[in-house]
């Protein structure tokens, strides 16, 4: 993730620089700018757009309490004073901390670590969930003088036909100029096998197997000799009962 962009806004120059030299000396963190006062700061957040404010309370002319209850919408605050008594207004506006000066860096890195978690799952509700990638579920085949999108789920079996290989779907089936050799590299191996020199079944459409044959679709196709004893352990492998 990216540094957190953050502003500080507080009246003591003095608490200013201590929080910039604290800021600096966190990676995940990055110091837009500092305020002396929240009448500026308000005329800048807009633009800013920081998430993350390490803001005063008591300052002249608008307190942060003030200025917090002015914005519609306000990222995540960590406040810094000299005053105890407000820490449960402070906590009340939903502050991810409330610093207490004068404070130390490891109680400041204590307070980034609870904004950087819940800023985190913020961005992470705010991620749209990757659009699923479909290309490893379909075939585009010339067939025809077009490009047929086929989905591999729904391949019953490939049949060789010479130069050219007929692959039956669930759907129809399309006739194709390519090889058996090169079907059998492009299909998955955990749900196709080439029973015969001249088939390639898909696994999950299996309905029966009788002797040197297996029923697809109510089709019946060879099994050969050489790959039968494979064949048979990678159907029934632990699901005999």
């Amino acid at each position: 993730m990216q540094p957190l962009s953050c502003v500080i806004i507080d009246d003591e120059p003095i608490a200013r620089n201590i929080l910039k030299e604290y800021i600096l000396r966190d990676d995940r963190l990055l110091l837009l700018h500092d305020y002396s006062n929240a009448s500026d700061a308000l005329r800048e957040l807009g633009l800013r757009k920081p998430r993350l404010i390490f803001l005063d309370i008591k300052m002249p002319k608008i307190s942060g309490f003030e200025m917090l209850r002015s914005l519609p919408q306000h990222p995540q605050v960590i406040f810094t004073t000299a005053f105890r008594e407000y820490a449960v207004e402070g906590f009340d506006l939903n502050a991810v901390d409330y610093l207490l000066k004068p404070f130390s860096f490891e109680r400041f890195l204590q307070a980034v670590n609870k904004a950087y978690m819940q800023i985190t799952a913020e961005l992470s509700a705010e991620t749209p969930a990757p659009v699923a990638d479909n290309s490893q579920d379909d075939l585009f085949v010339k067939s025809n003088g077009k490009l047929v999108r086929i989905r591999i789920q729904d391949i019953l079996y490939v049949e060789a036909l010479k130069e050219y290989v007929r692959i039956f779907t669930t759907v129809g089936n399309q006739v194709v100029y390519q090889t058996m050799q090169n079907m059998e590299e492009k299909l998955p191996k955990d749900g196709f096998f080439r029973i015969h020199r001249s088939y390639i079944i898909g696994l999950r459409h299996i309905q029966a197997i009788e002797g040197n044959t297996v029923l697809i679709n109510g089709v019946q196709l060879p099994v050969s000799r050489y790959t039968k004893d494979e064949f048979i352990n990678r159907v029934a492998k632990n699901k005999l009962i």
